[in-house]
C-alpha cells in the first residue's frame, strides 16, 4: 500500500506584477498557513519517507514555514517539473523518483494537484469527497492511500482519501 500527501503551496503575493510567477514569495497569511498546517501535520503523526517539492518559491517557502511546527527525516528533493505539473507528469516523477518510498509527500500546484486527487480519490469522506471534488485550495493538505504497490499504479482508482485539510477546516483565514 501506498501513501501520498499533497500539500499544495499556501497563498502567495501577487504585489510585484514584474515577477515571473514562479518567483513569487508567500504573503503574511500564507506564511502563518503554513505553520498552521505544518502544527496540522505534527498532530496527524504524519510521517513520509520523501518529500518532493516544486522549485516555485512559493512552494519552498511553503515548506519551509510548514517545517517550522513540523520535524521530518524524510529526505527532500527540489524537482522543477513538478512546477505547475499536470497530473501524468505528477505520477511519472512519483514512479521515477519514489521508487524505494511507501510514503511520498509532494508541495506543488493547481490544476494538476486537484486533477490528480479527484482522480485517485475514489472513497472516503462524503463531505471530504464533495469538497475536494470542488476545490483544492491554496495550503490544503491531501492524504491519499492507494491500494496500488507500485507509484506508476496509483491512477487506477483504488485511493482512500484519508485526510483533507484545509486552512477553512482549521478555522483559519483562507
Amino acid at each position: 500500500m501506498l501513501t501520498l500527501t499533497m500539500l499544495r503551496h499556501a497563498k502567495s503575493s501577487w504585489g510585484d506584477p514584474l515577477l515571473r510567477d514562479k518567483d513569487r514569495p508567500l504573503n503574511a497569511r500564507g506564511k502563518t498557513q503554513a505553520r498552521q498546517i505544518g502544527s496540522h501535520l505534527t498532530q496527524q503523526g504524519i510521517t513520509p519517507d520523501l518529500i518532493i517539492c516544486s522549485t516555485a518559491k512559493r512552494a519552498r517557502q511553503t515548506l519551509k514555514q510548514v517545517s517550522k511546527n513540523w520535524q521530518t527525516d524524510a529526505e527532500t528533493i527540489f524537482e522543477d517539473r513538478l512546477y505547475l505539473a499536470s497530473t501524468g507528469t505528477i505520477i511519472s516523477l512519483l514512479a521515477s523518483i519514489g521508487t524505494n518510498a511507501s510514503h511520498i509527500m509532494i508541495i506543488g500546484h493547481n490544476p494538476g494537484f486537484h486533477k490528480l486527487a479527484y482522480t485517485l480519490a475514489k472513497t472516503g469522506n462524503k463531505d471530504d469527497l464533495a469538497t475536494l471534488g470542488e476545490r483544492y485550495p491554496t495550503a490544503t493538505l491531501c492524504v491519499i492511500k492507494s491500494k496500488a504497490i507500485e507509484w506508476q499504479h496509483i491512477d487506477d482508482g483504488t485511493g482512500e482519501l484519508v485526510l483533507f485539510t484545509s486552512p477553512k477546516s482549521l478555522n483559519l483565514n483562507s
